[in-house]
């Protein structure tokens, strides 16, 4: 049996970190992240978005599941 690596589960999460995500037109990609967002965040949003990553201050911490 063959485990998820921690990448693969961080790649996963990445999701419910990010508040908001615009592709601009000259190839960057401006990333809001929620205030909480751990510090392993912004390394995975590079990986998967590339260079032209922008990170925008945050906002607010994330919603607390109901």
């Amino acid at each position: 049996m063959f485990g998820v690596s921690v990448m693969e589960k961080r790649q996963r999460e990445l999701d419910t970190w990010v508040a908001s995500k615009v592709r601009g037109n000259l190839g960057y990609t401006y990333i809001r992240l929620y205030a909480d967002a751990p510090s392993w965040v912004r390394d995975v949003a590079v990986n998967r978005f590339g260079k032209g990553t922008v990170f925008l201050p945050p906002e607010q911490s994330r919603p607390r599941a109901a």
